[in-house]
């Protein structure tokens, strides 16, 4: 149908056009929906929770360096210093 004797016609160009605006509109908000995504898995939030992550072991480690006391009794001692248990010796 799309093909005559003289080759493609204006209606299926129009067709094909109106389709190829359509996908491309389409595919347009799927990415904007997913750039503006806040919360879930998405890579901004899991390079954030990583570099955060990096950021307290750093403060663990040096710590543990500057006073002796391990990272294990360093967690105890938060606890027990923020009230919410008396778990350090």
């Amino acid at each position: 149908a799309a093909l005559k004797s003289g080759g493609v016609t204006v209606e299926y160009q129009r067709k094909q056009a109106k389709e190829m605006v359509k996908f491309f509109k389409t595919l347009q908000y799927d990415q904007a929906v997913e750039e503006s995504q806040v919360f879930g898995w998405t890579s901004k939030n899991e390079i954030n929770n990583g570099r955060w992550t990096m950021f307290g072991l750093l403060v663990g480690m040096l710590t543990e360096f500057a006073t002796g006391v391990d990272f294990i009794d360093q967690v105890k001692l938060t606890i027990s210093v923020l009230g919410i248990a008396d778990i350090y010796d």
